[in-house]
């Protein structure tokens, strides 16, 4: 079962990638544009987990205040926002409506996989190593 939940996560994330292609294709074709680009990836993803951070954060009463959180959260909202507006300086009205619905549903998965992977880095790079005394007399 678990092969086959790898398999089924390999293809969706084909499948997501499929679909980014296309829309960058058509858009590109189009309004010169790219929805799917670096630098957008890196704000949404950025968005997401600064809105994660700060939800938690808010349900945990960080520092005795529930306000800290909701900063971080603002925070990530603007980011969120800034993106947006930037997919509607550069396109048209309702092109950057439809553009701005599937990049905020296409990067949550993105974001949710980039979690996972950061925290596997983590773990990875964090593992303990044995240290040999070569002056003890044991």
């Amino acid at each position: 079962m678990f092969i086959l939940s790898l398999i089924g996560i390999g293809i969706i994330a084909l499948i997501i990638y499929w679909l980014i292609e296309e829309i960058n294709k058509e858009t590109y074709k189009n309004e010169k544009y790219r929805f799917f680009t670096r630098e957008h990836t890196i704000a949404f993803v950025t968005s997401y987990i600064i809105m994660l951070v700060g939800y938690l954060a808010i349900k945990g009463n960080w520092l005795n205040d529930w306000i800290n959180g909701a900063v971080i959260f603002a925070i990530g909202i603007i980011i969120l926002g800034l993106t947006i507006h930037n997919n509607f300086t550069h396109t048209s009205r309702s092109l950057a409506i439809q553009g701005s619905i599937v990049q905020v549903i296409l990067y949550i998965p993105i974001a949710v996989a980039g979690i996972f992977i950061l925290l596997a880095l983590f773990a990875f790079f964090s593992q303990t190593k044995p240290v040999y005394n070569i002056n003890s007399k044991d």
